[in-house]
Parts: structure tokens; sequence; C-alpha cells
């Protein structure tokens, strides 16, 4: 085999590789060990894999003394209208692990 056949072949994989990975990672790598990685989970819970390790998540100076503090997570969502998704979530650690509640915010 050439040298160009075997680049472009490990090219191949590598983009395999690349785009099986998020949906069979995400489970392993997010949890509930700290906010952004329970918020995380939550946007992978609700069928966004991929989109999941490409949220951006910004803590907000508001914290609820019920819901916990709040986070700006903003992320793309395909079935979506608009596409992109801006989500006001609350993060409390509960039982040593955090929990998170998303919606659309004021």
């Amino acid at each position: 085999m050439s040298k160009t056949k075997k680049t472009l072949l490990s090219i191949l994989l590598l983009t395999v590789v690349l785009i099986a990975l998020p949906p069979l990672l995400a489970p392993v790598v997010h949890g509930e060990s700290s906010p952004k990685s329970a918020l995380r989970t939550d946007i992978y819970k609700n069928g966004h894999p991929y989109q999941s390790f490409l949220a951006r998540i910004t803590e907000n100076d508001y914290v609820d003394p019920e819901y916990g503090q709040l986070y700006h997570v903003q992320w793309v969502d395909f079935n979506s209208p608009t596409g992109e998704t801006a989500a006001a979530c609350y993060a409390i650690l509960q039982d040593d692990s955090y929990t998170a509640q998303c919606g659309t915010g004021p």
C-alpha cells in the first residue's frame, strides 16, 4: 500500500472514531461530581450527546437558596427551529452529587 493510501486510510479511520466516540463516552465522562458535569449530563440525557461536549457553560453570580447556583448554558439544538438554545440552568448539591434543572429563563 502506498504512503498516500495509508495516510488517507488513517484520516478516514480517525474521523470515524471521532464521530463515534462522543455518544459512547458521554455517560462515562459526564456525571454528577461537579455542577458543570451535571449540566452536561442533562444535555446528554435530553438526546444531544455531541452537544453535551460542545455546550458553553458560564456561571452566573446568582445563587437561589432552593435551586442552587445559576448557570447560562448555550449550545446548538439541531431540533430547534432557531438552532440555538440558550438556557438558564440551576445546579445544586444533593446527597453528594449535583442535580441540574434547566429552563429557558426570563
